[in-house]
């Protein structure tokens, strides 16, 4: 099976997913941090930075020159195997990002116990919630303005029509999380700082005035693509 072929069968062979029973059972006593924002606000450098299990997810884009198979993904391109484990329902969960591409995690991806941290997009947020993880913090990541946001989605150097995908993607992201009760937000101005201010919340403390911050960045930059 060809790429493409793979990517055109995609929709109709994630329809529908559901979690098996035994892999609920798997994951029930891990606490998942969900990392979650747009392209370029930096979830990638927190992640590495937090001294918990990063959750690697398998997926069918391609490789980046500055990353690494096993480490950062686990680059799939055996697309009738990959076809075969979604039919299975080897995985916890799948996605399709707005690039058409595949996007899944497995148990095995997971430790069997404590805090596991995972980049989620916000359309995928409720249903890991729902998903049986023994807990769920939703840490939202923000720049702390427009201007330094697309400086460093230039640094991407995505083409044009993935970038106008990213960024309606990155407009429902901020919606979601503005109009989220349980959603904390992380003001990633200082990568320090940012790291600093989500491993407070796996010890259960808000740093209430970076979350201010944030939350007023968030909505200047949800304004921005709004009005754009």
């Amino acid at each position: 099976m060809t790429r493409d072929d793979f990517l055109s069968q995609l929709p109709e062979l994630v329809k529908g997913y559901e979690i098996l029973p035994e892999t609920k059972a798997r994951i029930s006593s891990v606490d998942l941090l969900m990392i979650v924002g747009a392209t370029g606000v930096g979830k990638t450098s927190i992640i590495k930075r937090l001294n918990i299990p990063f959750v690697i997810t398998d997926t069918t884009r391609p490789v980046r020159p500055d990353e690494i198979d096993g480490s950062d993904y686990y680059f799939r391109t055996d697309y009738d195997q990959v076809a075969a484990d979604i039919k299975a329902r080897k995985f916890v969960q799948v996605n399709i990002f707005p690039t058409g591409d595949f996007y899944a995690t497995k148990a095995s991806s997971f430790p069997e116990l404590g805090f596991a941290v995972y980049a989620v997009v916000a359309d995928k947020i409720v249903e890991f919630r729902q998903l049986g993880f023994s807990d769920t913090i939703t840490a939202f990541v923000t720049p702390p303005n427009f201007l330094e946001w697309m400086s460093r989605i230039d640094r991407h150097n995505s083409e044009s029509d993935q970038l106008a995908q990213r960024l309606d993607e990155a407009k429902r992201s901020f919606d979601f999380a503005l109009n989220d009760k349980d959603t904390h937000f992380i003001l990633n101005d200082d990568l320090d700082m940012a790291v600093h201010q989500t491993e407070m919340l796996l010890n259960g403390k808000v740093d209430t005035e970076r979350e201010a911050k944030a939350r007023e960045a968030a909505q200047q930059i949800y304004q921005e693509l709004t009005f754009a």
